[in-house]
């Protein structure tokens, strides 16, 4: 229980703060934890990066309401790119959402960046969340199931 929360915990501030890497955090918590526990933990390391990588999905909405980005984006260059973009995002929601899994799952493109880019870009909430929930957790328990099955 105690993996758990504690897992819960370090993912959302992994989520938030990038310097705090959940994936060394599993590394060593597989050291610790017994093999029933990898499925459980897993799940709490994505729900942990879910929850944390909403506050960056607001925070660039947010930050798109700053005067001095209202001001960039005043460009017709940016308006443009900017429209096309979410014409895309909103002509192709699947397509979307595995490039979303994708770098969930693997980090390419890196999940920070995807997140800003989905909160400017006014992403399909239920999709962003349940897409990162997914593929971190399939990330995080094929570190933890591989490594407890090492180490015990």
């Amino acid at each position: 229980m105690k993996a758990f929360f504690g897992t819960l915990g370090f993912s959302i501030l992994s989520a938030v703060v990038p310097i705090f890497n959940v994936e060394v955090y599993l590394v060593a918590l597989a050291t610790q934890i017994p093999k029933s526990a990898a499925l459980p933990v897993a799940i709490a390391a994505g729900a942990g990066q879910a929850l944390g990588k909403v506050l960056w999905y607001h925070g660039t909405q947010k930050s798109l309401q700053l005067p001095w980005m209202r001001k960039r984006m005043e460009s017709e260059r940016w308006k443009n790119s900017f429209d096309r973009w979410e014409k895309r995002i909103e002509a192709r929601p699947r397509l979307a959402a595995a490039f979303m899994f994708s770098s969930a799952l693997v980090g390419a493109p890196p999940l920070l960046v995807m997140g800003a880019i989905a909160g400017a870009l006014r992403f399909n909430m239920t999709m962003y969340v349940t897409t990162i929930f997914v593929g971190r957790s399939i990330q995080s328990w094929v570190i933890l199931a591989g490594l407890t099955s090492l180490f015990h």
